[in-house]
Formats: C-alpha cells, structure tokens, sequence
C-alpha cells in the first residue's frame, strides 16, 4: 500500500473538524439512541445530594454538565432535585447555546477555561468522551504499526511509522506519545489489528478533577478494557451515527464519529477514580419504578456491547475531592 502522506490527515485532526460541522447543525437524538433517561437522571441526582451531604450543604452547589447537547438530562436531573432550589447553579457547556428554564448555557469546545471554576458542587459529562478524537494505528503486513491517514471522503491509507518520530511529526502526531500509550494500555497483535489512541480522553477526565475545589467528578461513557481490547475489539471500535444508522465513519461532518472509551487508562490517569458499570449503577428494579416496563428492556438493550452495529456498555467513572 503506498504511503503518500498528502492522501488524507491523521484521524484526530479529521474527526476535530468533521466534529465541529457535524454538532453545530445537529442534536444527538436526531442520530442515535442513548442511556440518558429517567433512571439516569435519578442515579446523578442520588449521587449531586450525597456530594451535597459530604460537604456540608454548601450555601452555593453547581452542576456542570460538559457536552450537554440541549441540556435535556441536565433538565431531568434538575427535576429530580427539588429540595436543591434556591442555591444551586446549574450549568450546561456544549458547542452551541440552548434554552433551559432554570440552567445556564455557555458554548465552549471542551477541555477549556471555565468561567468560575474551580467549582464546589458535581462536575459531570454523558457520552461525551466518546466523541474526543483520536488518532488511529493500525498494525501492517510486516507487523510495522502505521498512523492512519483518511480523507474526507473516508478513503484510508496507512501513513508513517511509530517508530518515524520525524514522520509523524509532520502530519502532526506525536509518535513517542502515542507509542507510550499504546504499549501501555492497547498493544497490536497481528496484522490487520487497529487501535484508537486514548490519551486525549485520559487527559479530559484529569481535566475534569480539575475544574472542582471540591465535589464529585462523573463521567458515564461506552467503554473497554484491556481483554475487551486483545479479544472483541481488536480491530477498533470507530463508528458512526446519522439519523438513526449506523454508518461508515467518514469525517465529512454529515455524522457522528465516536470509539469507545478505554476507561481503564482514564481511571488511572486521574488517582482515586472508581471505575463501576451502568448495570452496577442503575439495577433494573430500580429502573422498573421509574419507567415503564417496556422501555426497561429496551434500555437495557442499549447496554449491549456496541460494535459496527450495536449500543453497548456504559461504564461510570466517580472521583471524589
């Protein structure tokens, strides 16, 4: 396969871009079904009292939801928290401004400056990691691991090296990084295999322990581990959404381009992380009496592994200040 690097970009900086296009038009309900419901408002709103409680009812509590969409399950969980009125802040970021009674909007590309952190309350995203991008490897015929090139149209072709620091540099990837992380958390077996590189999502997380003085860090989000990833997912979980379907990730912002999270290197880059599933988080009696019967086994449906064609875990990462 040749490897003309002027034949696409490193998928980190594609997807960025096709990213940006693709939200500032569009709302993730218009795509792709997700966990966000009922009984997720209520697990978030347990979790916001018993941060609350921890740290002696503070005269001000604020919520901050990174990568809100329109701000609906900030709303929900907003309901289930009546007895919060009257000294909590509520604050959605995301791409683009919404309208929310009750809940402050702020447009931000994330991570970034806050304005007015660091916060004494819960800092929380769901299903937001999944969308920071991130370069792709893949393993040659000569078990050489290459970045992936793609344009935008979706045609790939293997670029430089890892071991080519030069190379890599000059289409923007850090090779020693790269390579760091994946010996640590993703190492390629055989040609063919594929791997996204993490580091930028493990950095995120850090950076939500960051924005609190004191509080809860929460992230619920898709996500493997190591066997997952030596064994289901070796060759990658890169996919996208568009009105409903599954389709090809191609950056040309008409869809939504996510991976899974490798929620076991972001716990470790933020000590002290507990690292639970939804399935431990959210027991299905508990749902049954939020919903109704018949959407408990369809979200239970979308606990399933996804893959190409399939929703799947969600793991919960909690961080405690």
């Amino acid at each position: 396969m040749p490897h003309d690097h002027r034949d696409g970009l490193p998928w980190a900086r594609a997807w960025q871009a096709a990213s940006g296009e693709f939200w500032a038009t569009s709302l993730p309900s218009e795509h792709f079904r997700t966990s966000a419901g009922p009984g997720v408002a209520q697990r978030v709103a347990d979790i916001i009292r018993a941060t609350d409680a921890r740290l002696g009812h503070p005269a001000e509590l604020t919520i901050v939801d990174i990568g809100c969409g329109d701000g609906a399950l900030l709303s929900l969980v907003q309901e289930h928290c009546p007895d919060l009125e009257g000294r909590t802040r509520w604050i959605g970021i995301d791409l683009r401004p919404f309208t929310r009674p009750g809940v402050e909007s702020i447009t931000a590309m994330c991570p970034t400056q806050i304005p007015g952190a660091p916060f004494v309350g819960v800092v929380m995203a769901h299903e937001w990691l999944d969308e920071l991008p991130c370069d792709v490897v893949e393993r040659d015929t000569n078990g050489v691991d290459r970045i992936v090139l793609v344009d935008r149209d979706g045609c790939e072709v293997l670029g430089p090296a890892l071991s080519d620091a030069a190379a890599c540099a000059r289409v923007g990837v850090d090779a020693a990084a790269a390579r760091e992380w994946l010996d640590r958390w993703w190492s390629l077996r055989d040609p063919g295999d594929r791997a996204e590189i993490g580091w930028r999502r493990d950095r995120a997380w850090s950076w939500m322990g960051s924005l609190l003085e004191c509080g809860t860090a929460l992230v619920t989000d898709y996500g493997h581990d190591r066997h997952s990833r030596r064994e289901a997912d070796r060759h990658g979980t890169l996919v996208a959404y568009r009105g409903g379907h599954v389709v090809a990730p191609v950056p040309d912002g008409t869809c939504g381009v996510t991976a899974h999270v490798a929620l076991d290197a972001c716990a470790q880059a933020l000590p002290g992380t507990v690292h639970t599933t939804q399935r431990d988080e959210i027991p299905r009696a508990q749902l049954s009496d939020t919903i109704d019967a018949r959407d408990v086994a369809v979200y239970f449906d979308t606990l399933r592994v996804r893959d190409r064609s399939r929703l799947g875990d969600i793991g919960w990462l909690r961080w405690e200040r």
